[in-house]
Parts: structure tokens; sequence; C-alpha cells
């Protein structure tokens, strides 16, 4: 157990409908669907965990690897509104660095909303390092920042 009672463990199907509603309100018009994250959760190049607490999954971290790549990507990250400010998404993160620093992988990549100032802060200060700009990336029109991590 982690913070305040909180686990983190490999993401299972019971896990989906959860999931579904936290990405629906975290994302909406940008929210992957449920035939894609189920597609995710059963994917041979996808890690994909959950932060669990009562039981209940509270936040997730979808992570990608593409075959013959030394690039892990943060495809999605995101939390319960009512579990925002508890650490879980830094808890999650450092499962994607575990991964990183066990030498399968060199590096972390995201791309995030350039107006999602708390995930930008987030992201700086774990670490991530702003290394590109990809204009009209999201489905309002606003931009993605490209980030990443190196140990």
């Amino acid at each position: 157990m982690g913070k305040k009672g909180v686990a983190i463990r490999r993401a299972k199907q019971s896990d989906l409908p959860n999931i579904i509603s936290i990405e629906n309100d975290s994302f909406g018009k940008d929210a992957f669907s449920p035939r894609q994250l189920k597609y995710l959760l059963k994917s041979p190049n996808s890690f994909f965990y959950t932060a669990i607490l009562n039981k209940k999954p509270i936040g997730y971290i979808i992570l990608l690897k593409r075959k013959g790549s030394k690039t892990l990507r943060i495809y999605s990250i995101a939390i319960d509104a009512a579990a925002r400010g508890m650490g879980i998404a830094n808890m999650l993160i450092d499962i994607s660095k575990v991964l990183v620093s066990k030498g399968k992988f060199r590096k972390l990549t995201l791309e995030v909303n350039e107006n999602n100032a708390p995930a930008i802060n987030l992201y700086h200060k774990t670490g991530f390092i702003l290394f590109g700009h990809k204009p009209n990336y999201y489905h309002e029109g606003p931009g993605a920042l490209r980030m990443y991590y190196k140990p």
C-alpha cells in the first residue's frame, strides 16, 4: 500500500467501467472510447496500471512501447477528480520510471495539452523536460507540449 491506502497494480477487465468514467470526466471529447481502452488493456505493447483505493480504481496510466524502440510513451494518465491532490499521479509516474530504470527503455515521452497547467507542472516536478510542440493536437484545437524523462 502506498499513500493513504492506495495500491498500484496492473489494470484488469473489471476495472474498465471505473477507468472509462475517469477517462470521460478527465478528457471529454478527447477521451478514448471504451473499445480503445479495452484494446489497450489487452495489448502486448502496453503497460496499463491502475491506482486502487477501497477496492475501486481512482486513477490509471497507460504506457505504450513500439516494437524495436527504447522509448516508453505515457499514452494516457488520469485521476478521478475526487482523488486529485493525493499524489496518485506521482505514484503512477513512478511506476513508469521504474520500467525505464530497469534498463529495458532509455526514456519516457508524453504529450500534454498546452493549456493543462496542473499536468505541465506535475511533469516538470517529476523530471520531465520540454522538447517540442505539436500545434492543433487536441479536439478543440489546442496544441500539445512534447516532454521526455531520461534517468
